[in-house]
């Protein structure tokens, strides 16, 4: 199970309302089923949720000896420290996705932006990832599970900074097996107590560097034979002994 409800369940409940308090009352239920001692998950409720936080990956990665991009938060484009050059990258630390009023799904993607983007002046208004531009050759997709781990690779070229707004990249992943980069991934999702994980990584032919992780990230995607093993991976731990 990837998400407590449906995508778009209950979608413009406004809060305080009644409508909000029974959306509440049912995800209350739903989390006590999931929370109870006798229900186990590869990663707890309560642990996948701490985890998506991409500012605590990041400190995990570090404590480890991960390489990580240089990152800072801040709410005005004068706070965006020099050394991290003249364009930098900008991802939401929340969710990216959103509806506007009118009902148009709205998707905010990772892109470049010069420090003299008068888009940056939004940095008010909520916090967001400002991260070093480092080019990839690579974008890798490394998926752990327990003790094992795979790991997929997509050129970066011709690719927008965020392969996720081409659709024929979910289609161009390749099988590459990388043994000391499925150990550090390994070591990242036991770090952050996560019995399951799916990473994204860059590789510039000199450093791979971790990006971030879904703790419940999708893998279907990814080619064979990494897509049925994994499958059958996670299988195997909800089957027990």
């Amino acid at each position: 199970m990837r998400r407590l409800s449906p995508p778009g369940w209950r979608a413009g409940t406004v809060a305080g309302s009644r409508a909000s308090a029974e959306r509440a009352a049912f995800i209350a239920l739903v989390v006590g089923v999931a929370s109870h001692p006798g229900v186990d998950w590869l990663t707890s409720y309560p642990q996948l949720l701490s985890t998506e936080n991409k500012l605590r990956q990041a400190a995990h990665a570090h404590r480890l000896g991960i390489d990580t991009p240089r990152t800072a938060v801040v709410n005005s484009v004068g706070d965006i420290p020099e050394d991290l050059g003249d364009v930098v990258v900008v991802k939401p630390l929340g969710p990216g996705h959103f509806t506007e009023p009118s009902g148009e799904a709205r998707v905010l993607w990772a892109q470049h932006l010069r420090r003299d983007d008068p888009r940056l002046a939004a940095l008010a208004g909520a916090p967001f990832l400002i991260q070093e531009r480092i080019p990839a050759r690579r974008h890798l997709r490394v998926v752990t599970c327990g003790s094992r781990s795979w790991s997929c690779e997509l050129t970066a070229d011709g690719l927008p900074l965020d392969w996720r707004q081409s659709e024929q990249a979910h289609r161009s992943f390749r099988v590459a097996p990388e043994p000391e980069l499925e150990a550090r991934a390994r070591a990242l999702a036991d770090d952050l107590d996560l019995g399951y994980s799916s990473q994204d990584w860059l590789d510039t032919g000199t450093r791979q560097v971790f990006i971030d992780l879904n703790p419940a990230g999708q893998w279907l995607f990814l080619p064979e034979p990494v897509s049925a093993h994994v499958t059958e991976s996670i299988a195997a731990h909800l089957a027990g002994p």
